[in-house]
């Protein structure tokens, strides 16, 4: 238990109005979730202002409110503190309340528009491989031990991080790897973080109708590494940069009296390939590290899994990771939920992938193009109220890779589905494929053509009925989600569940027409 006055030293200029000897038991964002003795910290946010929610709060039972005002007459004699920016000594407070966890914590921040799930799956394995106690906060799910709860945002608002981050060390979480979100930087839900390590893994488009601009979406990212970082009480603090992505190289030059250590293919890079092979089976050979040269075998395929390796190496050199644990660990990540994830079957080459920007489009069809044996058939959307912009740019990457597209829907949210299907199609369509003529419908698919199905179900059943053996088939866009959100409402829709039985359903048609020429040749 902590009192009011032990948060107040957390925080910057706060001016405090009634009692601060207060005891606070909890902290939160959300006037729902307000219980006897919690502090109520009133944010304002895109569609509602927490201020407006105050009198809820002290209905609760909340012993302290923070907010952006100072308080009125109707609200009694409720302890208040006034704070410049809410968002900004929420993380502050709640990790005061948590007893500040990621100062016992090893705590490593992972942000770029691509990689970072994949560098949590690999850096948990290598923990554990040394012998630690990993924890993960990201897209997929917040995790440690026989802990595992799904994720309703990649980085979650920072009282429930810091909340997290206490489970943790209670149950003896050594390591900690947090997927750090732009949208969390801007939002201040990483205030309070005493960051050991900051990762950048690449910049490309995504979000920009969030952020408006490639620029300002750089500078949410540069936060970590310019404040949060620079800011921690940690007393060894660096960073990892990708040092072949542009803004990697630009994040290094700006980033002021850290050390870097980079990573890439160039042999400027403190670590980088040697001798690599990169196929179908996976990444394998020899990398060079500032230990010395480390031996490599990994599962996991395609150039853009080299590129989450090679983070994987540099960040356990920083963390001082033993050599046969790095090496151990790696290889024992087979799949990554989500991530090129196969979906077994004897009918055809299937995969789902969480590809939902151009970049990680394009690199997960480049993987899929060194086992292509006949055609590729990618299935895909874009989702709505997002960025409207990248959508035509999804649709050609789409063409580029396959021989064959169909563009159906993803999460459509609060939009119209077929609008955002035609914005994708105008891409397709200017990348030279056509719309499958009517006549050609019910036959194989034909390379350079395309088709418009909105039900991503069927989307899905259409094309695994019209594969040819050795085709591949990707369906790309949700990944991991185990559902399809319209309307605001989250229907139940996993694209391996539907994959899979439409595989089943192909093998079943197949050996019955078999059984049936076999009686009829009888």
């Amino acid at each position: 238990m902590v009192t009011l006055k032990n948060i107040l030293a957390a925080l910057v200029n706060p001016v405090v109005f009634g009692d601060s000897s207060a005891e606070i038991s909890g902290i939160t964002h959300d006037s729902r979730k307000v219980r006897s003795g919690w502090l109520f910290v009133a944010m304002r946010g895109e569609l509602t202002d927490g201020h407006d929610f105050i009198p809820h709060a002290i209905n609760a039972g909340a012993s302290a409110i923070m907010a952006e005002k100072a308080p009125r007459a109707e609200f009694g004699n409720v302890s208040w503190v006034m704070v410049p920016d809410t968002r900004i000594a929420l993380g502050h407070a709640a990790a005061a309340i948590n007893g500040s966890p990621t100062e016992k914590l090893v705590l490593v921040g992972i942000t770029g528009t691509n990689g970072k799930t994949t560098l949590t799956f690999l850096m948990e394995s290598i923990i554990k491989a040394a012998g630690g106690f990993p924890g993960v906060v990201g897209t997929v799910s917040h995790r440690w031990g026989n802990h595992e709860q799904a994720a309703a945002n990649t980085t979650p608002e920072a009282s429930d991080l810091q909340h997290l981050f206490g489970r943790m060390v209670d149950d003896g979480v050594t390591h900690a790897f947090v997927e750090v979100s732009s949208h969390g930087l801007h939002r201040g839900r990483l205030e309070g973080c005493e960051f050991d390590l900051g990762v950048f893994t690449n910049l490309t488009q995504d979000h920009l109708d969030y952020h408006g601009s490639f620029e300002e979406y750089y500078l949410a990212k540069r936060v970590l590494f310019r404040r949060l970082l620079p800011t921690s009480v940690k007393k060894d603090v660096a960073a990892v940069m990708n040092m072949d992505d542009p803004y990697g190289r630009r994040m290094a030059s700006e980033i002021r009296g850290l050390p870097v250590i980079g990573y890439g293919i160039s042999g400027a890079c403190d670590v980088r390939p040697v001798s690599v092979k990169v196929d179908c089976e996976g990444v394998s050979g020899k990398f060079q590290t500032p230990r010395g040269e480390l031996q490599i075998n990994s599962r996991l395929a395609g150039s853009f899994n080299l590129m989450n390796i090679l983070a994987a190496i540099a960040v356990s050199e920083r963390l001082n990771i033993p050599t046969d644990a790095i090496r151990n660990g790696i290889r024992a990540v087979e799949v990554v939920p989500g991530r090129l994830e196969r979906v077994q079957s004897d009918r055809a080459i299937a995969f789902v992938d969480y590809a939902h920007t151009p970049n990680a489009l394009k690199n997960v069809l480049e993987a899929l193009k060194a086992m292509r044996l006949t055609r590729i058939v990618t299935i895909m959307g874009c989702g709505g109220d997002r960025d409207k912009t990248k959508r035509p740019i999804m649709g050609a990457e789409a063409a580029a890779g396959s021989d064959f597209v169909i563009v159906t829907s993803d999460n459509p949210r609060s939009e119209d589905p077929v609008e955002i299907i035609r914005q994708v199609e105008v891409g397709v369509r200017d990348s030279g494929f056509v719309p499958l003529p009517e006549a050609l419908n019910g036959k194989p698919l034909q390379s350079g053509h395309y088709k418009v199905i909105p039900d991503r179900g069927e989307a899905i059943a259409w094309a695994v009925r019209r594969l040819s053996p050795h085709d591949i088939i990707l369906v790309a866009g949700k990944g991991h989600e185990t559902y399809q959100e319209i309307k605001g409402i989250h229907y139940p829709f996993d694209d391996r569940d539907v994959l899979r039985e439409e595989l089943k359903k192909l093998a079943a048609q197949k050996n019955s027409d078999s059984v049936t020429r076999e009686v009829s040749e009888k």
